[in-house]
């Protein structure tokens, strides 16, 4: 069986991709729906996912400000920040998983573009960080926190962590469809990475190892572009160069996986 795609497969991949971003209506309309469905009879509804976030926020703050011997009303504006960019880009890493499993019902009546279901997962997960912009406002409010000027980077830093995520749910969508083990080698890797990434410290607490633990870091790099504007800090281009490196080594994986083998997914599921 030949392993790269023919001019076909190609063409294919391209309608299926132009087919996916048109059907706007479709993945929008499933994100919000799995939204609603997944707190349909809870009492608090949807403010469930402002509230566990919060209170994970509140909990490890005070208790990691002593630890890291830092004041409670810096490191709690700190930690919010990245808490809840973190949780949407682990968020869709996991979802990511069962993309073309959980549309599987859809995918086995008709010709769908595989492609708005990753779009649905983009949905989903953009609507639960809305959910949680709440709580940086209220920690913001809280503690007299002002928001700094460079706070407006962060729409063009969330539009190259989208376009990133976007690749990386086609490649372990695929991936996560054929060999069912590797979720629960992502959701290790999870794990792993969330002590690896500056989140719960900060990047100067390592010194001169920061260099190999933070520059060569894909979570690092990303989760950096979007919260550093929310720190005060300008955007780096050389965080932006290293960015957009990452998504060009992601490109050469993800399109011709997704063009050779996205026939394949109906009979994977």
């Amino acid at each position: 069986m030949a392993l790269t795609p023919s001019r076909t497969d190609w063409r294919r991949a391209v309608d299926d991709l132009l087919a996916g971003f048109g059907a706007w209506q479709m993945w929008l309309l499933l994100g919000l729906n799995d939204i609603r469905q997944r707190y349909k009879r809870s009492r608090f509804g949807q403010f469930w996912i402002t509230l566990s976030t919060g209170i994970f926020v509140a909990g490890i703050g005070i208790v990691y400000a002593y630890l890291f011997n830092h004041p409670v009303d810096e490191y709690i504006p700190y930690l919010s920040v990245n808490i809840v960019f973190w949780t949407l880009v682990a968020g869709i890493l996991t979802d990511s998983t069962t993309v073309f499993t959980q549309a599987g019902h859809y995918l086995g009546q008709q010709a769908l573009p595989k492609t708005a279901f990753v779009m649905r997962v983009l949905v989903r997960q953009l609507l639960v960080l809305a959910h949680n912009v709440v709580i940086i406002v209220l920690v913001y409010l809280a503690f007299g926190v002002a928001l700094p000027a460079t706070a407006a980077f962060v729409l063009p830093a969330l539009v190259v962590l989208l376009l990133a995520a976007f690749l990386a749910a086609i490649t372990i969508g695929l991936l996560c469809t054929r060999f069912r083990d590797l979720p629960q080698i992502i959701q290790s890797l999870l794990q792993v990475a969330f002590f690896l990434t500056p989140i719960m410290w900060r990047v100067e607490q390592l010194g001169d190892k920061a260099h190999y633990i933070v520059g060569y870091n894909p979570f690092a790099i990303f989760l950096m572009l979007v919260v550093e504007p929310l720190h005060g800090k300008w955007p780096s281009w050389d965080l932006y160069g290293r960015a957009f490196v990452i998504i060009a080594i992601m490109a050469l994986v993800a399109a011709p996986l997704f063009a050779r083998f996205r026939a394949r997914i109906v009979y994977w599921l």
